[in-house]
């Protein structure tokens, strides 16, 4: 029974996503079916049924080349006949569960993106969803593990996730500023911009995000590059709002979104980093929740918000 058990406990465990495709995918015979009935992209109904693949340790799909329809494999039809009816009643009450008893949606946002945009995009979702509770947890290192463990429903998070149980959709880009203390008053050339090494900033305080944050991470790579050496890291906050805050009491200079910057003071001078790699905005959901109404509506107002 010992032996047993360890063996129980070292098997894989299965996410329900991951034979929700399967079994589209073997059900319409095609990847491109089972990913506009999903709603998410061809790729990842490729990536979920080769996850599965890997963790079931068989071949369960075959696709002759050139052609855009598949067919099961041995192994394959032997998983399906298996699911059969139960997986379908397993999900059809997930769906009950989701569309006509739950009344809250969770969703992750890093708190700088919550303060500029979610008061205008909540008005928009609240067009279609006026009763729907939202929960929102304004984090940003941690929103991919919420995720996997359960606690979030949907985030908008500067990350590409990785976990295969989550579906990823691009919202759009933005460019980053370099952000100083206009009292600082730092030679500028043609245009009022500074020179491209940067190098006036080398000596000064730098103030940026926590630890683990996107920006903070971009950030330390473009001004390492431009100065000739890493900056020299003054103080670190949580947001956006709470670094300009920073820089507009003459603490520090700081890389922020470009958005963050409207509304500051003249006391603070900016100027937009056009050579550095824009920032990317996903909109991330349990992939079962791909045909929640109010994944959908939050996904649309999301789109028109920050595309």
């Amino acid at each position: 029974m010992g032996g047993d058990g360890g063996g129980a406990e070292k098997r894989a465990k299965v996410d329900i996503s991951l034979l929700q495709t399967f079994h589209l995918v073997a059900r319409t015979g095609s990847f491109s079916a089972a990913s506009r009935e999903l709603n998410i992209s061809y790729q990842s109904a490729a990536n979920h049924v080769r996850r599965l693949e890997q963790m079931y340790g068989a071949r369960l799909i075959e696709a002759e080349k050139g052609s855009r329809r598949v067919t099961l494999t041995p192994q394959g039809r032997a998983l399906h006949a298996s699911l059969g009816d139960e997986l379908e009643t397993i999900l059809s009450r997930i769906s009950v569960l989701l569309h006509d008893v739950r009344s809250v949606l969770r969703v992750g946002v890093p708190q700088a993106l919550f303060h500029h945009f979610f008061p205008g995009i909540l008005r928009d979702f609240r067009r279609e969803a006026p009763d729907i509770e939202l929960d929102f947890f304004e984090r940003d290192t941690m929103l991919e593990k919420m995720m996997m463990d359960g606690a979030l429903d949907a985030a908008v998070s500067e990350r590409s996730f990785s976990h295969p149980a989550i579906t990823q959709h691009l919202l759009g880009t933005y460019r980053l500023a370099l952000v100083w203390p206009a009292s600082w008053g730092l030679p500028v050339g043609p245009g009022g911009r500074l020179d491209p090494d940067l190098a006036v900033f080398r000596d000064r305080p730098f103030i940026t995000y926590e630890a683990g944050q996107m920006v903070r991470t971009g950030a330390l790579d473009y001004l390492a590059q431009r100065m000739g050496g890493a900056p020299r890291i003054a103080t670190s906050a949580s947001g956006s709002t709470s670094v300009t805050r920073l820089i507009e009491a003459g603490l520090g200079y700081g890389v922020v979104p470009e958005w963050a910057v409207d509304g500051t003071g003249p006391g603070v001078r900016m100027q937009v980093l056009g050579d550095m790699e824009p920032m990317k905005l996903w909109f991330a959901y349990t992939a079962f929740l791909g045909n929640n109404r109010f994944i959908r509506a939050l996904h649309r107002s999301c789109q028109s918000a920050l595309a």
